[in-house]
């Protein structure tokens, strides 16, 4: 059930969801028992804009996560052709579990704005969050990771950034310079932050770290040298955080090397001693193993969009072992 466009003021996008939410009470109503749970565990806030080519692929992760983590999603959309300069529609997202006749409902708001209007937006924003719930902002919005002096992008967004429990980012493909300086302001000013780039290695951590659990007798992480292998014109920032992460582990210094590999991003991991163990990409979404002589398959699993977001939004307090990668990633690039 949706709603037209509406003007994005706050009380009318709120009686709006009421006026959705009584049109659900009144089919269960008709259907003479109730049908309809309405569910809500954090405001989610994804920001957008037209430099975001998956934004459709954002749009069905959000339905997606609904079910493992339900909340009133609002979509803040920067559109050149926003109606009115500003604008808001109301979505109830509906889905029956499995083998239930009870519908589970959660709540999405879309609201668009004109580039120029962007300041007017926050106030919108702020005004519909869920009240003593978490708040979570997805910025998939690439200009926010960029720093530039009187930008009207990063001035706008300051507000809602600032009202998150957490903000999660993707520094895949962006100006690292700029990203790391960007997150280290907001780390500094005690905000909570997760980077996709960090979750896309928690396979290749947790196939690491199983191999010295399960031959802890003859294989010990320290001491080992470690050289990493990525793919692509710069270092992405997934080869810098698993090499932090594992001179943390190794308490050694890991190198990284570009070769030439058909998937762009981190190729490859080789720790070696007296004994060799090597983790490299063999596919899209699956891995190979090495410990010695004896090799296995591991799968890449948790790559797509709703995996990297279900795992981060598990995860709304503070991270250690993250923000100790993050600090040393970072050190390790301004070398």
């Amino acid at each position: 059930m949706s709603s037209g466009p509406i003007p994005a003021q706050p009380e009318k996008i709120l009686r709006e969801l009421g006026r959705v939410w009584t049109s659900l009470g009144e089919e269960e109503r008709h259907q003479g028992k109730p049908t309809v749970l309405r569910a809500c565990a954090m405001t989610l806030i994804v920001i957008t804009d037209e430099e975001d080519a998956e934004s459709a692929t954002a749009s069905q992760t959000l339905v997606e996560l609904m079910h493992a983590h339900p909340s009133r999603a609002i979509v803040l959309r920067s559109d050149p052709k926003a109606e009115n300069g500003l604008s808001a529609r109301v979505f109830a997202q509906c889905w029956k579990p499995f083998g239930k006749a009870q519908q589970i409902c959660c709540e999405q708001i879309e609201v668009s704005v004109r580039p120029d209007r962007l300041l007017d937006a926050s106030p919108t924003v702020l005004g519909i969050v869920v009240p003593d719930l978490p708040v979570v902002v997805w910025c998939r919005m690439k200009s926010v990771l960029r720093v530039s002096p009187n930008d009207r992008t990063n001035a706008a967004m300051t507000p809602v950034l600032a009202l998150a429990t957490k903000t999660i980012v993707d520094t895949k493909g962006v100006d690292l310079n700029q990203a790391f300086d960007v997150l280290r302001g907001w780390k500094a000013a005690g905000r909570m932050i997760g980077d996709l780039e960090w979750t896309r290695i928690t396979a290749w951590r947790e196939t690491i770290g199983t191999v010295f659990e399960e031959n802890a007798d003859w294989l010990s992480p320290t001491g080992l040298g470690a050289e990493l292998t990525y793919s692509g014109a710069t270092v992405p920032a997934s080869a810098l955080y698993l090499a932090a992460w594992l001179e943390r582990g190794t308490q050694t210094k890991a190198s990284l090397r570009r070769e030439d590999s058909p998937w762009p991003g981190l190729s490859s991991v080789r720790l070696s001693g007296e004994h060799t163990v090597e983790l490299s990409r063999t596919g899209p979404t699956c891995l190979k193993l090495r410990v010695g002589e004896q090799e296995q398959q591991v799968s890449l699993a948790g790559s797509s969009f709703y995996e990297l977001m279900h795992e981060e939004l598990t995860v709304l307090g503070y991270d250690p072992v993250f923000n100790a990668a993050f600090d040393r990633a970072e050190a390790s690039y301004r070398q």
